[in-house]
């Protein structure tokens, strides 16, 4: 048959399915458009907030042999994928703890600190967030040129942009994100006509006339999506879960029981959205703060009875909850990376021609801390990052905005420079690029 366009869509009359990439749009060696032109570079951020426990962070390794630390024990599966820095440090200023790191490893550039009448401080960002800088540059082509979305909802709202938001394109000018995944799903697919069943009937008479020009293999692969989609519409649409119900059971609405937010549920639907939209290339660049900076986030799943900020500070010695918290986000990064690493695309995964990058407010949250910065660098960027992953620690304190830069040049960026004052670097870490 003939190729297909790369922007192929099935179309109704109330939604348009995109398709995910299939051979009929690729060159023989699915390593290419059959245009000729490269499969897209894809850019995304995962945040959370108030910091790990260092000791139990950095690996004790350094270089590709690194062993995996107890906090990032979960990412076993996806190891090959990630590479860990540390040493680093945050050299935008730290006027004010939680606010100054949030914005120095989103944006490279010094926070604004604003007048605060009724909050313990209050601030935004000078310049634009790493995600909306790649999307400056990969996202204009796409249907969406970013998405924000977030998981837990207990966000502090009362102290600036910085601690409400990840994703800024310069001063008090923010994209808030998205929580409720049902609504993500009307935005990428469309709303349903209530005597709808699913998008896939309102597209299947196109349905059926490409399935009849595609070869045996496309044909399986756009089952399979369609498979995907129907799942997660069957998901969203179900009675919200009781919490604790696991992974398994998928809310449609937000919806909290005494109290307790179902972040497991949550985050597993954002990561399938997550991948479905890159899968079509609706977008190429997306931001997902699973939980805020000084937040009331309380990981319940672990034992905590308090806000996890909070614990930060108050709990003694060698801090058992906040440590299992940091295990319990990681495990969310992982669903997430696993997500990715699962969806083919072209010959490879949406891993192999991702670049992402997951990290929080604060080196420790008790210390307000912005030196030893714990920052991990996921996917291989198509060719551009090492894998398997390493383990590189700077032991001169270096800029951390040179990881920053790394990242935005992996996911096609041609920038010379990145950051601004004391965030302003001119090199990469070379460490983690090929």
């Amino acid at each position: 048959m003939k190729a297909l366009d790369r922007r192929t869509f099935l179309r109704g009359a109330t939604a348009a399915v995109a398709l995910p990439t299939l051979e009929a749009m690729l060159d023989r060696n699915g390593t290419a458009l059959a245009s000729g032109a490269p499969l897209p570079r894809r850019l995304g951020v995962f945040f959370w907030g108030n910091g790990v426990r260092l000791a139990q962070w950095n690996p004790k390794e350094r270089g590709a042999r690194w062993a995996l630390s107890d906090e990032l024990a979960h990412l076993a599966a996806v190891k090959d994928y990630v590479s860990v820095v540390s040493g680093t440090q945050i050299k935008t200023g730290n006027e004010q703890g939680h606010h100054a790191g949030s914005v120095g490893i989103l944006s490279g550039c010094p926070m604004v600190s604003q007048p605060h009448p009724a909050s313990a401080y209050a601030s935004t960002f000078s310049g634009p967030s790493i995600d909306q800088v790649a999307a400056d540059a990969i996202g204009r082509g796409t249907r969406f040129r970013s998405l924000e979305l977030g998981v837990s909802r207990r966000v502090t709202d009362n102290e600036g942009t910085t601690l409400l938001y990840l994703s800024h394109r310069g001063p008090d000018n923010p994209n808030p994100p998205e929580y409720d995944p049902q609504a993500v799903f009307e935005r990428l697919f469309g709303r349903l006509d209530p005597r709808d069943r699913s998008v896939l009937d309102v597209v299947a008479e196109d349905a059926r006339a490409l399935g009849a020009r595609l070869g045996g293999h496309d044909r399986r692969r756009l089952d399979q999506h369609f498979q995907n989609i129907r799942e997660l519409e069957k998901r969203l649409a179900a009675p919200p879960p009781r919490c604790g119900m696991g992974a398994g059971a998928w809310p449609g609405r937000y919806q909290e029981e005494e109290g307790k937010e179902p972040l497991i549920e949550l985050n597993a639907a954002m990561a399938r959205l997550v991948a479905l939209a890159w899968s079509c290339d609706l977008t190429r660049v997306f931001s997902l703060q699973f939980a805020g900076s000084v937040a009331t986030t309380v990981y319940w799943q672990v034992g905590e009875d308090k806000p996890h900020h909070q614990l930060t500070h108050d709990e003694a010695g060698e801090q058992p909850l906040v440590h299992a918290a940091t295990i319990f986000v990681m495990h969310r990064l992982a669903n997430l990376l696993q997500e990715l690493r699962d969806t083919p695309d072209g010959a490879g995964n949406l891993l192999d021609s991702a670049v992402l990058l997951a990290s929080t407010d604060t080196s420790e949250g008790k210390e307000h801390t912005l030196k030893d910065y714990p920052i991990l660098v996921a996917g291989r960027a198509g060719g551009r990052l090492k894998h398997p992953g390493v383990h590189y620690r700077s032991d001169s304190g270096e800029n951390a905005s040179k990881v920053l830069l790394s990242v935005l040049r992996a996911a096609g960026v041609p920038l010379k420079r990145f950051g601004k004052k004391g965030g302003l670097v001119e090199d990469g870490l070379g460490a983690i690029e090929i």
